[in-house]
This record gives C-alpha cells, structure tokens and sequence, in this order.
C-alpha cells in the first residue's frame, strides 16, 4: 500500500509562510542599506561638487569618450548575471528531476 501523501501538511505551508517572512526581511534589510549608502554618496558628491566648482576645468580626453558609460556596462554586467541565474535554475531543477524520490512508499 502506498503510503506517500502528494498534499502538502500544515507544517510545510507554515515553513514556507515563515521562509518567505525571513527573505522579505532580508531584502528589506538590503533596500534600507542600499538607501542609507545611496543618501552618503550624494551627500559627499554634492560636497566634493562645491568644493571642485572654482577648479579649472581639465581638457577633454578623446579615449575616455570613447569608452562605455558607467550605465551601459552596469546593464550588460547585470543581464550576463541574470542569464547565468536563469541557466544555474534549470540546471538544479533538471538535477532534482535526475535524483531519485524522495517520496519512496513505505516497505
């Protein structure tokens, strides 16, 4: 007789309520830290802006436009980490299916 249940128990749905609490604590942590580090840099950039304003300005350099802008290499590096995240789930979710089940009937 099969004794393998395909309907999930209350513990497994109040492990995944409590997992998902704990990662949206975690990300929430990391958008208040994003915050606070973005709010110093402006705040120092704004200094360093007043205290360069009465600096000559330096000559232009033909190479440095040239090279790609800060926003452009941020998007290629982060769609390069998305593809690589994309490829690494499909390869764990093929690997589970590989593995043997972890629902095995009672002997």
């Amino acid at each position: 007789m099969d004794t393998t249940t395909t309907t999930k128990k209350p513990t497994d749905k109040k492990i995944n309520t409590e997992s998902a609490k704990a990662q949206d604590q975690v990300l929430d942590a990391i958008k208040r830290s994003q915050d606070a580090t973005l709010q110093i840099v402006q705040a120092w950039s704004d200094s360093v802006a007043k205290l360069t304003s009465n600096f000559p300005e330096l000559p232009k350099m033909p190479v440095v436009d040239a090279l790609p802008k800060p926003d452009e290499v941020t998007d290629q590096f982060f769609h390069f980490a998305q593809q690589v995240m994309t490829t690494q789930q499909e390869f764990v979710k093929k690997l589970i299916e590989a593995l043997p089940s972890q629902h095995v009937a009672s002997k």
